[in-house]
């Protein structure tokens, strides 16, 4: 503090220094402010949150840019899963503050708090919206779904159920039929179940309507609306209903056996089972189920988060569009399936030519005795006569008991191959993967293995009495070739990886077993019936032997 004025002095001097001694006391008081300011500073710990997060964050990138994680199946994990790194940020914090808690019972170590900076609050609100982001991309991707949760989509339909009331009507209808005629079905919303099971020769169509409408005359209006429509042309009977704000009708019909089935519908489910004529299915926003067809199939799905299931099919099947998840088995006939999947993929016992293409896999091969399955990023194929070629990226790729030529294309995965006998020609190139191969014991062959930035093991003996192994220190390049047996139409073995190991051992792999003959559909349950007493029982004739399939055609392997 300033000294005071003399006694005496002017009181202009006088005022001067009680403005002085107003200054000096607000600079102490801001002295005293910042000491206790630069106090708190002292007593308060940062959170490890922001580094776990720039680390996790860093490596998950790392990972992505090297390949070792593919992208978009990264994406697509984390638009499902983002609300788990709002969890785990709580769950460090929480871990931190119980900590704090625990050590501060102690008197004599200093006191302090955590706090959590801005710059980590605002990194974890960024990648919540590319969560939120990512996650409306994919549900408008795939079936044009709500902006945030999967099946938050809000239209017509779902204004009328939530504030409308819940009115059902059942119709029934009998439509003469032509032997060996078309039925062609077009509903709007609902779904549409066909079954091959009519044993008058009619057609016989059950509907089911469900509306939502506030009062019970519009409810009849709307169900009258949707009453089918019937036109006959020829051989050919047309069904059709149209489609009404906050209603829906369900269709169950049932036509004589050897009928040709077409249906198409908008929004709703498609099941077809027991026809011996061709099956025509399409839909934009529903799932495909079929069973026990004997002429060809075609499917159109237009929906990333439908289904396709067949099973007994007798003439192939051919999928075009979009599906969340395949499921096929014993089906004799070519099976050519084109668009893309996005969930899992699982075929198993086809007796004809499989071709698989979506935008980032091309598969084909000649028969399937075992089963073919996609899992993320895991593809599987067991006993499979080739030839068989894939080209692929961003797979884990595993076969097992391949018979006949294989080309395998592939990076950024590992490669598991076991040829069966007959041993043919493979070419196998991969890229930041291992390729593991298991050669039949008793073959012989021409194999020629290299590998950049990495080994090669082998436990086959060459017929020169030793590997012949070079190794390239320049280009950190190692070659394994040689001729294991006899030369004479030897086929070919060619590996080739980058940043990956190979390994080509001999083993015990047995053949195919030739595919058995095709079981008879059966169209309707036999039933047994007993005979009366003292009656003799019939013994019905044997069944004709069936037919043997006709040898499928190998596919042509893909322009290079």
């Amino acid at each position: 503090m300033p000294p005071g004025p003399p006694f005496g002095y002017d009181p202009r001097d006088q005022r001067r220094w009680y403005r002085d001694q107003a200054r000096a006391q607000k600079a102490a008081w801001k002295a005293e402010r910042m000491h206790m300011r630069w106090q708190m500073r002292s007593m308060r710990r940062g959170s490890i949150l922001g580094p776990v997060v720039l680390i996790s964050v860093g490596v998950i990138v790392l990972l992505v840019q090297t390949g070792r994680i593919d992208r978009n199946t990264f994406f697509t994990v984390y638009a499902h899963w983002w609300p788990m790194l709002l969890v785990a940020a709580g769950l460090i914090v929480l871990a931190e503050w119980a900590l704090d808690q625990f050590q501060m019972r102690d008197p004599e170590k200093p006191q302090y708090r955590r706090s959590v900076g801005g710059g980590v609050i605002l990194m974890l609100l960024f990648l919540v919206f590319i969560g939120v982001l990512v996650d409306a991309g994919l549900a408008f991707h795939r079936n044009g779904e709500g902006l945030i949760l999967h099946g938050l989509n809000f239209d017509e339909d779902s204004w009328q159920a939530f504030f409308g009331d819940k009115h059902e009507y059942d119709q029934t209808l009998d439509l003469a039929a032509s032997a060996g005629g078309t039925l062609a079905v077009s509903n709007q919303r609902g779904d549409v179940t066909v079954t091959g099971t009519s044993d008058d020769g009619r057609i016989h169509i059950m509907e089911h309507k469900v509306v939502y409408a506030s009062s019970d005359s519009e409810a009849e209006d709307r169900a009258q609306q949707m009453a089918p429509k019937t036109e006959t042309n020829g051989s050919e009977t047309r069904i059709s209903i149209h489609g009404v704000d906050g209603g829906h009708a369900d269709l169950t019909i049932t036509v004589p056996a050897d009928s040709i089935a077409n249906v198409n519908v908008d929004r709703g489910d498609i099941q077809v089972s027991s026809i011996k004529g061709a099956v025509n299915a399409t839909t934009n926003r529903g799932s495909v189920e079929l069973g026990a067809i004997t002429g060809p199939a075609a499917v159109d799905i237009n929906n990333g988060g439908a289904s396709l299931r067949a099973h007994d099919l007798a003439s192939g099947l051919t999928f075009r569009g979009r599906a969340a998840d395949v499921t096929l088995a014993d089906i004799a006939g070519p099976v050519a399936l084109d668009g893309d999947i996005f969930g899992t993929t699982q075929i198993e016992r086809i007796n004809g030519s499989v071709h698989f293409h979506t935008s980032r896999t091309n598969l084909q091969f000649v028969r399937l005795d075992g089963e073919f399955a996609i899992h993320g990023p895991d593809v599987s194929v067991d006993r499979a006569q080739g030839p068989l070629v894939i080209v692929t990226n961003n797979h884990n790729l595993s076969f097992d008991r391949v018979a006949g030529d294989i080309s395998i294309s592939n990076s950024n995965g590992t490669v598991e191959l076991s040829a069966a006998p007959v041993l043919g020609n493979i070419t196998v190139q991969n890229k930041n993967g291992s390729v593991k191969t298991t050669l039949p014991e008793h073959s012989g062959f021409v194999v020629q293995a290299t590998t950049t930035r990495g080994e090669i093991d082998s436990n086959v003996a060459f017929a020169s009495g030793g590997q012949q192994e070079h190794l390239s220190e320049r280009r950190n390049e190692k070659t394994l070739e040689g001729v294991v047996g006899t030369t004479a139409d030897a086929p070919t073995v060619h590996i080739r990886t980058v940043n990956g190991d190979i390994s080509i051992m001999k083993g015990d792999v047995q053949p195919l077993t030739p595919p058995a003959a095709p079981a008879k559909i059966t169209m309707t349950p036999v039933t047994s019936k007993t005979p009366k007493a003292g009656a003799a029982a019939k013994v019905p004739p044997p069944p004709a032997a069936p037919k043997p399939p006709p040898a499928p055609q190998a596919p042509a392997a893909p322009n290079p």
